[in-house]
């Protein structure tokens, strides 16, 4: 029974972190760049259509229905991800960044981004396949980039004194550094290399201790509020390059 618990959660958080890379590929080769090989879309455009509500229609449409897919999906996940032998084991991780992406609301505005990225390929090149290719490419890099800046995105805690000493339980340690009396950082990779003689290393080089930024579980809004802000602004700014794009290609 929980084997298949925890099974269906791994399947899934792929899915949400993945999804944003097929719907961009789908945008880029269906939603914009077949219409452009083929001509269709500016024989709509000379009739009753105009080229911005062509878009906006798609968009919406699209938009509208892959956000309430996800919007249902998100919420099952982290309830799915809250019951206690999870909570209470090591599984649990809501630093790791497929988790923190598929629990909040960062995973429907990354497929809005997706959604937008690959409409405005489509229109940018006017051939499927390369829309497909050059919006997936960009996409996966947006999804592998982006978790990078998620703990910068929010002030992070500090504590000071030995290693891990003062973070709390489930935190998200963003950095580790040791610093000398006079607070310069000094390295101390070869002093982990053996714990057992981790504090004479220590005190020749004269570390006094370690100060570690961190973010606490309770930083888990802020910072998904943070990237979805990122996110959307990310996607205004594409769909109104796009609109301009339009503007320029039709009379």
């Amino acid at each position: 029974m929980w084997s298949i618990h925890v099974f269906w959660l791994g399947w899934t958080s792929v899915l949400l972190t993945g999804l944003p890379v097929a719907v961009a590929a789908w945008a880029g080769a269906a939603l914009t760049g077949a219409e452009q090989e083929r001509g269709t879309a500016a024989l709509a455009w000379t009739q009753s259509v105009s080229p911005r509500r062509w878009i906006a229609v798609k968009w919406a449409v699209a938009g509208g229905v892959l956000v309430t897919g996800v919007g249902v999906l998100v919420p099952l996940y982290v309830w799915a991800r809250s019951v206690p032998f999870l909570t209470q084991s090591g599984t649990y991780d809501w630093a790791d960044w497929v988790v923190f992406t598929a629990s909040g609301p960062v995973t429907p505005a990354l497929l809005l981004l997706a959604l937008t990225l690959g409409a405005y390929a489509g229109l940018l090149l006017r051939r499927s396949l390369a829309a497909l290719a050059v919006s997936a490419g960009v996409m996966f890099g947006a999804v592998q980039g982006l978790p990078q800046l998620i703990p910068y995105l929010w002030p992070a805690e500090r504590a000071f004194g030995g290693l891990g000493e003062g973070v709390p339980s489930g935190a998200w340690r963003v950095s580790e550094t040791a610093l000398d009396a006079r607070g310069r950082p000094v390295p101390m990779g070869e002093c982990l290399l053996d714990e057992s003689a981790f504090r004479q290393c220590a005190d020749a080089k004269g570390i006094e201790g370690v100060e570690t930024l961190y973010h606490p579980v309770s930083h888990a809004v802020p910072l998904h509020l943070a990237e979805t802000a990122l996110v959307l602004v990310l996607t205004a700014t594409l769909a109104f390059a796009a609109l301009r794009l339009l503007r320029r290609r039709t009379p």
